[in-house]
C-alpha cells in the first residue's frame, strides 16, 4: 500500500516516464476539446488523482496541463470545467494554490475520488466527459469504481477515459499472493487479497496469466494489460493501449496507458498524440544534440512496414471502410504510425492494386470500402 510519504516523494521531482505520459495527455486534449465542442454541450475533464498540480522541481502536472487546455477551449467559446480530486491534505492545499492561477473554471475536491462519484456521475449526465486516472500504485485503483459513469454511454452520453494502469506493479502484487498446494500453484479465492486483485483488474483473468508457465516477466505484464483493456471493452467500443517505460532501453514497461472511447475518430486522435510523444521521447534520447541521429532501426519510419501492417490488417478484418481499416491497423500496431501515414499506405496499396476500393482512384473517402485485391 502506498503511504502518504510515498505520494509526497513522488511529486518531489518529475521523472522521465511521467513527462512522457503527460505529453500524451497534453497532445490529446487540444484536438479532443476542439472536436467535442462541436456537440455544443459543456465539457468536463476530471482528474481523479490530481496531485499538487506542480512538482517541487517546478514541472507542471496533469491539473495544470488540463487547466491550460481548458482555458484555450474556453477562449474559443466552449463551456468547460476542470474537476480535480486529491486525497492527501498537503498535496490538496498545494493544488488549490496552483490551480487558482489558471484562467479556466475549476472545482477542487479533497478526498478519495470514490467519495465524489456522485458528482462525477452528475457531470457525465450533462457534459461531454473525459476521465483521467493516474494512480501512484495499483492498490489505489478499482476497476468498477467508475462503472456508474461509464454506464452513461448506454444513454448516448459522450464519455472517454484514459487510465495509467500500473501493470508492472500489479503483476508484482499478484505474484506475491500465490501459494503452493501439492503440485499446483493456486489462489485462495476466499482470501481478501485475491479479492482485492480481482477488483483492481476487473476480473479473475490475471490469475491464469500469473500462474502460466514459460512466460517472461514482460510477457506477463503485457498480458495483464491486454486483459485489463479487454475488460474496459465492456463499456467502450474502442480501446487503445500503449506501454510506458522509464527509459527507452528498459525491457519491461512501468505502466500501460489504456484509452477507451466509443468513437473511432478518438482512436486516431489518441494514437496521433501517442506517436507524437513517442517520437519526441526518442528524439530527446537519440537525436537532439547528436552530430548524427542514432535512433534504433525500429524507430525509423518504414513505408514498406506500414503497408505490410495495412495488408495484414485488411486480410484479418475483411472488407471494411477506409476509416475502419485505418483504425484496426492502429489498434493492431498502436503508437507506431500516424493516421496520415496509414492513409498514405492505403492509397499506395490501392494504386499498386494490392487493395481494391469502391472509390474512384486513390482518393481518400472515409466511408469507401476497401479489401484485399485477390479476395
Amino acid at each position: 500500500m502506498q503511504s502518504v510519504d510515498d505520494a509526497r516523494k513522488f511529486f518531489a521531482k518529475k521523472r522521465r516516464w511521467s513527462k512522457y505520459k503527460d505529453l500524451i495527455l497534453d497532445y490529446y486534449l487540444g484536438p479532443y476539446l476542439a472536436k467535442v465542442a462541436r456537440l455544443q454541450k459543456p465539457i468536463a475533464v476530471i482528474d481523479c488523482f490530481a496531485g499538487p498540480g506542480v512538482f517541487e522541481d517546478g514541472e507542471i502536472g496533469s491539473p495544470m496541463i488540463i487547466g491550460r487546455k481548458l482555458a484555450q477551449a474556453q477562449a474559443r467559446g466552449a463551456e468547460v470545467i476542470g474537476f480535480f480530486i486529491e486525497k492527501d491534505a498537503d498535496l490538496y492545499q498545494r493544488l488549490r494554490t496552483n490551480v487558482s492561477k489558471l484562467d479556466a473554471p475549476t472545482q477542487i475536491r479533497h478526498g478519495d475520488f470514490r467519495e465524489h462519484i456522485d458528482e462525477i456521475e452528475n457531470l457525465a449526465r450533462t457534459h461531454s466527459t473525459f476521465v483521467y486516472l493516474d494512480p501512484i500504485g495499483a492498490t489505489h485503483l478499482s476497476f468498477d469504481d467508475l462503472a456508474v459513469v461509464y454506464e452513461k454511454l448506454k444513454h448516448g452520453q459522450s464519455v472517454e477515459t484514459l487510465i495509467n494502469f500500473p501493470s508492472a506493479g500489479f503483476t508484482r502484487l499478484a505474484q506475491g499472493l500465490s501459494g503452493r498446494l501439492g503440485d499446483s500453484v493456486l489462489y485462495d479465492m476466499d482470501h481478501s487479497e485475491t479479492a482485492r486483485c480481482n477488483r483492481i483488474a476487473g476480473g479473475e483473468y490475471w490469475q491464469t496469466i500469473i500462474l502460466a508457465a514459460g512466460l517472461s516477466e514482460r510477457q506477463r505484464i503485457d498480458a495483464i494489460a491486454d486483459g485489463f483493456s479487454d475488460q474496459l471493452g465492456r463499456w467502450f467500443s474502442w480501446v487503445l493501449k500503449y506501454p510506458i517505460r522509464e527509459k527507452y532501453e528498459d525491457e519491461k514497461p512501468k505502466y500501460h496507458l489504456v484509452f477507451g472511447s466509443r468513437h473511432p475518430d478518438a482512436v486516431d486522435l489518441m494514437n496521433r498524440a501517442m506517436v507524437t510523444a513517442r517520437r519526441e521521447f526518442v528524439g530527446s534520447r537519440f537525436i537532439e544534440g547528436m552530430l548524427f541521429p542514432n535512433q534504433p532501426k525500429e524507430e525509423l519510419i518504414d513505408e514498406k512496414e506500414i503497408e505490410s501492417a495495412v495488408l495484414e490488417t485488411s486480410e484479418a478484418v475483411g472488407s471494411t471502410t477506409w476509416r475502419l481499416l485505418r483504425i484496426h491497423t492502429t489498434l493492431r500496431y498502436p503508437c507506431l504510425y500516424t493516421d496520415s501515414e496509414v492513409n498514405r499506405s492505403i492509397k499506395k496499396a490501392i494504386k499498386h492494386r494490392v487493395l481494391k476500393s469502391s472509390a474512384k482512384g486513390t482518393r481518400i473517402e472515409q466511408d469507401a470500402r476497401v479489401w484485399v485485391g485477390n479476395s
